[in-house]
C-alpha cells in the first residue's frame, strides 16, 4: 500500500516515540467508520487545525503516525490491525485558536494516541530491544555531497528515488531507514544541509551491501550511496525503543 502521510507523518523521527508528551487539550469529539473502498492510499491529518482526519487508515498505520516510529519499531499489532482501514474524524472542543495554534507535533501526537486508547482500547508498553540495523558514515575518500543552496526544505522518497533540499545527514538517515526497513543511525559527523537526488534499483531479497550486482541493472541503494553521496551504509546491530502492542479491540464503529 502506498501511504501519503501529511502534515510531517511522512518524516517520522525513529526516538520521537519514546516519550510523548502530555496533551494539553484533547479530542472531545471522535467517530470511527470502517472503510471498504479497496484505496491503495491513505490519508492523515492532525497538524495545523483543530481536526484529526484519518481515511482509509489500518491500526497499524494510525499507530505508526501517532508515536512517530516506523512500523518495523511496533510489534505485536493483531492481524486485523494490519487489514482492516478505517475513517477517524475527532475535534477538539472549547479551545481557543491560539492554544490550538501553540501544541506541537509530540503535543498533536499524544491526543491522536489518546484516540486510539479511547476508541481500539489500546494498550501498549515500551521495550529495549537488540535488533539489526545500519550505521551511516563517511565512506572511504570523505563526503561527496554539496552544501544546499537554496531555502526549500523537502523530502520526496519513493521505492528507488530520493530527492532531497536542504537535508541533514541525520534527516537522510531517516529516509533511508524509510528506504530499507530498519533502523539507520547517522554516524557521519557531518552538520551542513544537503541537496540529494540519488536513484537506485528497487529493493529485492538479495539486496544488500555484500549483494552481487549485475552490471546492466541500476546499482543497489547500498552502492548508489557510496558512489554518489560518498557515504557508507555498515550493517550492525543496536539496542532500540520498541512500541509493544499488549492489546486492542475492533472498534465499535459509529
Amino acid at each position: 500500500m502506498r501511504v501519503l502521510l501529511v502534515a510531517l507523518v511522512s518524516c517520522l523521527s525513529l526516538a520521537s516515540g519514546v516519550a510523548q508528551e502530555a496533551a494539553p487539550l484533547k479530542y472531545d469529539v471522535a467517530t470511527v467508520k470502517e472503510n471498504k473502498s479497496a484505496s491503495g492510499m491513505t490519508m492523515l491529518r492532525f497538524t495545523g487545525s483543530d481536526m484529526l482526519n484519518v481515511e482509509n487508515g489500518t491500526l497499524q498505520i494510525m499507530l505508526s503516525a501517532a508515536y512517530g516510529l516506523h512500523p518495523y519499531l511496533i510489534e505485536g499489532v493483531p492481524k486485523w490491525g494490519e487489514n482492516q482501514h478505517f475513517d477517524v474524524q475527532a475535534k477538539i472542543l472549547d479551545a481557543t485558536p491560539d492554544q490550538i495554534k501553540a501544541l506541537t507535533i509530540e503535543q498533536r501526537r499524544a491526543m491522536f494516541a489518546a484516540v486510539l486508547v479511547d476508541r481500539f482500547h489500546l494498550k501498549t508498553h515500551w521495550e529495549t530491544r537488540e535488533k539489526p540495523e545500519y550505521e551511516l558514515v563517511l565512506a572511504k575518500g570523505g563526503s561527496k555531497m554539496k552544501e544546499g543552496s537554496g531555502q526549500q526544505h523537502s523530502r520526496m522518497l519513493s521505492p528507488n528515488t530520493l530527492n532531497a533540499k536542504q537535508q541533514s545527514a541525520a534527516e537522510l538517515a531517516e529516509a533511508f531507514a524509510d528506504a530499507l526497513q530498519e533502523p539507520v543511525v547517522d554516524r557521519t559527523g557531518l552538520m551542513g544541509k544537503y541537496d540529494v537526488d540519488l536513484k537506485w534499483a528497487p529493493m529485492t531479497s538479495k539486496s544488500g551491501p555484500d549483494a552481487a550486482q549485475d552490471e546492466d541493472a541500476a546499482p543497489d541503494i547500498f552502492t548508489a550511496v557510496k558512489e554518489t553521496l560518498g557515504l557508507e551504509l555498515k550493517p550492525s546491530r543496536g539496542p532500540v525503543q520498541v512500541l509493544v502492542v499488549d492489546g486492542a479491540e475492533m472498534p465499535v464503529t459509529d
